[in-house]
This record gives structure tokens, sequence and C-alpha cells, in this order.
């Protein structure tokens, strides 16, 4: 039998009423021997009930980057048992420094031994027990080859476990009690679907016994199925989305309506068996009608339906009572050359009108006339000379039938895209994990950018000065070696903490006069190496202090923090000169405030090493939550209205004002490939919709702060094809994310090209879907066949960098599909997108 694992547990110093700490460390064996694991740590420990996620920071000696998988179970109204996997990139033997820290929106200051004492740990395993599940026979032939689906469901965590028909299947299961679920049985076009049955409706899972669960079959349901593909349409409908309507002929029902883009295929399932439906297709463009109808008889199959140019028949409508729409632009700009796309959409999205207007002529009007009633507005802007201007215009305009309406419309100037350092067009990094030093990964990738975290422990070195940074020099390195190879430059990236606001306990952090001290003499010995090692013209860049903007606009206990809230700043930063030897008078706007703070940061990059080029990071959760990302209702709270309190907090502190401004911003969400539990059972699991809002607050942030923006930490990793082979998506890392930036023909318009094991993934309840799938079909139109990164620059998008210490970039060392975005970024070099 092995040995005990044990470790020193104690809660962390600051906590209070709602949030707290529990500290691991010194984990060792029982008799005092290393323990040494390969893939993961398993850990089960008690905690004070908690409706927030529960989040990990490990600081492991050597630093390397850590995940986890959580899952939570209530013992009473109280208490929750916690079971964890923390999962390693590579083989770890623990020293006594190695710590883990666990954050906990709750109290731990009552009975906190009942939590400290409660630590098991596991080197590689969980204990657990088998749980046999066992299926009966397929009720329907055409279901015969179909694998039902349980679910094993913990707390906000669900297990799928897959077993054919007729057959028993036997897993490895964590100990604990879990409400058990089974899918319906359906064939691949679900024209034949059978109520599940499964018996126990819960089951307990011990250390070392068996459990049982039973799938029965009850109701089988008789379906049709439509699949429903507008073709290759000619202009002026080629890039217009149709209005598609199924009509039932025998009631004049309408069974489903949607909106499809050219080459795009929509999936309609569980039709009536019999019947006759129409099938129509239609848009009014600019006062004309292209349409048209399929009569289609069900019959209980899959049935192809087809709509191509040959098919569209045209008419002009009537105009009678139609008006002139005048429009009008109020500029700064003189001699522009910009053009601006603006596009009317009726209340009833039967009438859409398009027109293309100068920015140099300041009033104008539509070329057709408009019918009088209400529209949405969207007005698209444009580039001139390396700056973004963004349109501001009414987000929706009443046409009156006197023709006394007048667009107004304005432009309003946003982010330079030149950035230092970067190139004028759009280029895309990644995370190096320094594995592969000839940088084959980056030469393959063409890549212009490569990220590391600067330092020992990644994070600072808050507990001394460093005598050396090899992650700096190795960075620098390998970025001239990557340079070198391509031919052209290749931007080192640091990752810098001055204060480690990621690992929670902000105040404590904050007032670590010492740690400020170690951290700010740190940043000075990255400067210092990399500009004495790197051979290109701007030496290094650096994104500093990631969440730190979000923690503080958040607040410790939900009260965004003021620009004056009193800190020691000057002393800290006086000691880490003199212990760095730089030769420097801290100026007066260096205040011992956390304004003072983000002034210090700035004024020390641009004193000690004024070719670098550097900027701030800001998520999508600063506002208390990062949940509006899946809200539907953009008037309440979207990217926009987010975007505007992310900013304005960020004014508040001066971060991009004054004497020493920093040259762009970093923003991200979640670094995690949406399909691993770590993504998703915390909350992110993206579809194209949400994609669309993270990119949408980058935009608007940039246009508010008038400052170049870069994506940062963004999942690369791709969503898998129904004829993929998927075996373990902890291991093999799907994602969503590049996907969406770089367009998949193999996925498409048809989300039922997706992985069956993707579309079963049922995240955290804050997703607001109940299935991946469901998430997919609700983002309308669904269509992931070209890449979304041409219009990056119009939203301040200059670069974006990839990829995580385990999340899937540009390193085949971190994901099994870094090798195609490798491909994609790479055939993106061929014609970059330039400004």
């Amino acid at each position: 039998m092995s040995q005990k694992i044990i470790c020193d547990a104690s809660v962390g110093s600051g906590a209070g009423q709602w949030y707290g700490t529990l500290v691991i460390k010194n984990i060792r064996y029982e008799d005092g021997s290393s323990v040494t694991i390969q893939s993961f740590l398993g850990v089960k420990f008690l905690a004070p009930k908690t409706t927030a996620d529960i989040t990990v920071n490990a600081q492991f000696t050597p630093w390397q980057e850590v995940s986890s998988e959580i899952s939570t179970e209530e013992l009473d109204q109280n208490t929750i048992d916690v079971t964890a996997k923390v999962f390693v990139q590579q083989a770890h033997t623990f020293v006594a420094s190695d710590t883990i820290t666990w954050g906990i929106n709750a109290d731990l200051t009552v009975n906190p031994d009942t939590y400290t004492n409660s630590f098991e740990l596991y080197a590689d395993a969980l204990p657990g027990g088998t749980v046999n599940i066992e299926v009966a026979a397929a009720p329907d032939s055409a279901l015969a080859d179909t694998e039902q689906v349980v679910y094993l469901e913990k707390g906000t965590q669900a297990t799928p476990l897959t077993a054919t028909p007729g057959e028993t299947e036997s897993y490895q299961v964590a100990a604990g009690t879990y409400n058990v679920e089974a899918a319906e049985l359906a064939n691949s076009d679900e024209t034949v679907v059978a109520t599940a049955l499964v018996s126990p409706s819960q089951v307990e899972v011990q250390v070392g016994a068996e459990s049982a669960v039973s799938v029965t079959y009850g109701v089988v349901q008789k379906y049709s199925a439509l699949d429903v593909s507008i073709g290759s349409l000619s202009s002026p409908i080629d890039k217009e989305p149709l209005h598609v309507k199924v009509v039932d002929n025998s009631t004049a029902t309408v069974i489903d309506e949607f909106l499809s883009s050219n080459n795009r295929t929509t999936n309609l399932r569980r039709l009536p068996a019999s019947g006759s439906v129409d099938v129509s297709a239609q848009i009014t463009l600019n006062n004309v009608k292209y349409s048209a109808v399929k009569t289609v008889q069900l019959s209980g199959s899959l049935i192809q339906v087809s709509v191509g140019q040959s098919d569209i028949k045209t008419e002009n409508i009537d105009t009678t009572g139609f008006v002139d729409l005048p429009v009008q632009v109020q500029t700064d700009l003189t001699g522009s050359s910009g053009t601006i796309s603006v596009r009317l959409t009726s209340a009833n999205k039967d009438l859409i009108y398009t027109q293309q207007l100068s920015v140099g002529s300041a009033s104008s009007k539509f070329d057709v006339k408009v019918a009088p009633g209400d529209y949405t507005v969207k007005a698209t802007g444009f580039i001139q000379d390396s700056t973004v201007y963004a349109i501001q215009a009414p987000a929706a305009l009443t046409v009156n039938s006197d023709g006394s309406t007048v667009l107004q419309l304005a432009t309003q100037k946003g982010a330079d895209l030149n950035v230092n350092g970067f190139t004028d067009f759009l280029t895309f990094g990644g995370l190096s994990d320094l594995v592969d030093l000839e940088g084959t990964d980056f030469v393959a990738a063409n890549a212009f950018s490569l990220f590391k975290y600067a330092g020992n422990d990644g994070a600072g070195d808050a507990g001394t000065y460093l005598a050396d940074d090899p992650a700096t020099t190795k960075t620098v390195q390998l970025a001239d070696t990557v340079a070198d190879k391509l031919g052209h430059s290749v931007l080192p990236v640091m990752i810098s903490y001055t204060v480690n606001l990621s690992l929670g306990d902000t105040l404590a952090q904050l007032n670590n006069k010492e740690g400020l001290a170690h951290s700010f003499g740190n940043l000075i010995l990255s400067m210092n190496l990399a500009q004495s090692t790197s051979k290109q013209t701007v030496p290094i860049g650096y994104v500093v202090n990631p969440d730190f903007l979000g923690e503080c606009q958040k607040g410790p206990s939900g009260q965004a923090l003021s620009p004056d809230y009193s800190m020691a700043v000057r002393e800290p930063l006086a000691d880490a000169l003199q212990y760095r030897k730089v030769d420097a008078d801290i100026p007066d706007d260096v205040t011992d405030t956390l304004k003072g703070y983000v002034v210090a940061v700035n004024w020390l990059i641009r004193t000690v090493c004024p070719r670098a080029t550097f900027g701030w990071q800001a998520n999508i959760w600063g506002v208390g939550s990062s949940t509006w990302i899946y809200t539907k209702d953009a008037s309440a709270d979207g990217p926009a209205q987010m975007a505007k309190k992310t900013a304005d907090y960020i004014k508040s502190l001066e971060v991009y004002s004054g004497k020493y401004v920093p040259d762009f911003l970093a923003i991200d969400r979640y670094e995690a490939d949406d399909f691993t539990q770590r993504a998703y059972t915390n909350g992110y699991c993206y579809g194209p919709y949400e994609w669309g809002r993270f990119f949408d607050f980058c935009g608007a942030l940039s246009l508010e702060l008038q400052v170049p923006v870069m994506p940062w930490q963004i999942p690369a990793s791709r969503i898998p094809a129904r004829t993929e082979s998927v075996v373990d998506l902890e291991v093999e890392h799907w994602g969503s994310g590049g996907t969406y930036i770089f367009g998949d023909a193999n996925i498409g318009s048809d989300y039922l090209n997706i992985h069956p094991k993707i579309l079963e993934i049922k995240p955290a309840p804050l997703v607001t879907h109940p299935t991946v799938e469901d998430l997919f079909a609700s983002a309308q139109p669904f269509d992931l066949s070209d890449p979304a990164y041409f219009d990056f620059p119009l939203r301040g998008i200059f670069a974006v960098l990839l990829g995580g210490g385990a999340t899937t970039g540009i390193v085949t060392t971190i994901g099994k599909t870094a090798k195609w975005t490798q491909e994609k970024t790479s055939a993106y070099m061929e014609d970059p997108v330039s400004w």
C-alpha cells in the first residue's frame, strides 16, 4: 500500500466574510520523502458553501503552467466537498516551497480547522470506484449503431459516458454521489428518436466498489428532416442573408424560419413524419424582391432542399408612398477618401436598404426611395492613415412618411494601428514554452511575435530579487533565431507582474511593500537583459500586470478601488532602483496611491528601456462578471456598455494619459480551450455568438480609449468535425477560438458537422445552454466557413497572441490542434489584412 501524502494547510492572509484562500504547501509523503506526479495531483477537501467558482493558483519550482478541473458536492447547507485535479504539463517533484492557493468566495474565518484539516492528496489518481452502464437493445433497427450517452452530474460538472445499445461498459469514476441522466437515443438525422429511461437517478460511487446503472427505452418517435441549402447566388445578394420559412400547407402554420447566407446548409429536425410544406427563401433589397419557393412532400426521412441562382425570381416592389432619405455626415476630417457602408433593416426584417457613402461628402441620400417605418441602423467605419474611424449612428431610425427624416452620422476617431514593434498589417503570435529553442513551430506558423512569462515563478517573484532571469534571455534569443529564419522581425513579449492580483487577496498584494520592491526590481532585470541580448530594433515587449485592472475595477468586495487608494509606491520603487543601480529620480506624479502605482510602472519602463513596447491588460470580467457575454439583450449589457464601464475605470487611473503613455492594451478572457473541463465547467464555453461579442468588446474598448488593442492568450484550438477521431477531450484540447478566428469549411454552416462528443458537452449553468449543441444552434445564422479576422483592424486590433500555458496556440507541445493553427497563420500571411 502506498504512503499517505500530507501537506501544510492554512487559511491565507486577508481572509474576510466574503472571500478567502486555502493555501497548501510542503507536499510530501508521511516519511518526508518527495512526491512526484506525472500528470496531475488529485485533491479532496471541504470548503464553505459558495455560489462562485473556486479558483486555483499554483506556484511550482521550477515554474510551469498548471490547469485544474474541479467539481463540488453539497454535504449540508453550509459545506461542500471539493474534488479537484491540478494538471501539470510535465512531470513534477514537489519541493517544500511549492504552493497551491484555492480562492473561495466564502467566509473561511469561522471554524477554519474544518477546512484545513480536510485535505487529502493523491499522485496521478483520485479515490474512486467502477460504474457499470448496462444498456438495453436498440428499440428500432435505425438506432442499432447509435451510442447511448449517460451523464454523471456532480455540482456544475457533467461527465458524459457512452455505451452501445445491447452492451455494458465500465468506467472508473472518482468517489462521490452523482445524479444520473440519459440522453435520448437518436439517429444522426433525428428521424428516429427513442426516449431513454435511466435507473437509478442517483448513484453513489465508493472507493474500490462497483455501481450499476441501467438504461431502457420507452416510446420511439418517427420524424422527417430537411437540409435546406442556399447555393452561390449572384450579386447583389451574394453577401446577403435570405429569410427562409417552412410552412405547413394544410394549416398554413410556420414550422420554422431562419436567416441563411450563401453557401450555407441549415438542418431542420423533428418535423412531421408526413404532409406537404413550402420552403421559401427571400430578401427585399433596395426595393427589389428576390425569392424562391419549393414544395416538399415529407416522408419520415431526410430530404435535401436546394435553392440556387436559377431558382431566384426578381420583382420590383411597389414604391408608392416611399420617400427620399437624406444622409448627413458630421466629421472633422478633410480630404478623406473613406467610405461608409450603411445598412437599414426594417423591424420585420422584410426590407433591407444598403448604401455606400463618401465621408468627403457632407450631405447625400440613398440611391432608392425608402419605405416609411422603423429600422435598425448599422454603419461600418473605415481606416485612414492607419487610424481607425468608427461611425456614430442611431441604433434605430423611424422614416417618416412626409420625407422629413434625415439620417445623421458622425465619424469618431479611434486608435492608430501603427504600434511600436509591430507591422502595418494584422499579425499573429503565440506563447512559447521554451521547449524548442530552434523555434520550429514559430517558423512553420510564420509568426511575428512570441510571448513568455518573465522570471522564475512567472508572477513577479515577489519573494526575492532575482539574480538572473533565464525566461527573458531565452525568449529574446528564441525570437532572434526565428527572425533570422523568417527574414522579418519577431517581437519577444514578456508577461511581467509588478504586483500579482491574479493571485487574489487584492489588498494584501497591493500593500506588500517588500514584494512590490522585489517585483519592480525583477522587471528592471528583465529589461536590462533584453536590451543587452536582443539583436532587433525593438528589443522587447511587455504585457504588464494581467488581471490588475480587472481586479481593481471589480474590487475586493464588489466596490471598485479608488484611484486615490493609499498604498506604498515611492519607497519600494526607490528600493528597487537602488538595488539595480538605476540612476534616476522618481518624478513627483508617482504618488503613494493606486493611480501613482500605475504611473510608476509606465515611468519605469519608459526610463529603463525606452525602446521597449508595452501595454497593460484588461479582461471581460472587470465589470464584476463575465456572464454578460451570453446575454441576448444587447441593449441592457452588450459589449459596448461593458467596454464603456471598463474604459471609464481605466481612464480614472490615467493608465493611458500623462507623460509615459503605453503603446497598446492587451485584452483577454479566461485562458482555456473551450471544450476542456477547466473551461466549460468554469463558464467559458463560446460559440460564434459569444466570440463575436468578445471581439465587439475589444473594438468598443479600443474606441473608448483610442488605444490599439491586442487580444492576448486567446485559445486557438479548433472544433473537430463529426468524421474525425475524438478520444479524450482533456488531452486533445479541442475548442472554438481557432475555428472562429480562422474559419473551417469542414464545419461550415452546419453545426451538426461538429463531432457528437462536442455537441453532448453540458457546460456550467451560467453558460445558459444545456448542451454545446444548443449553444451552437442558438448562434444564428451559424456559419464558420470563413475567417473572422478580416474586420479586426476596424475594431482597433493590430495583433493577436494565441495560446497559454495549457491552452492551444502555436507550439505543438500544447494541444493536438496546434499544427492546424500553424497552417492557418502561415496561409494567412500569404495575403495579410493591412491598413
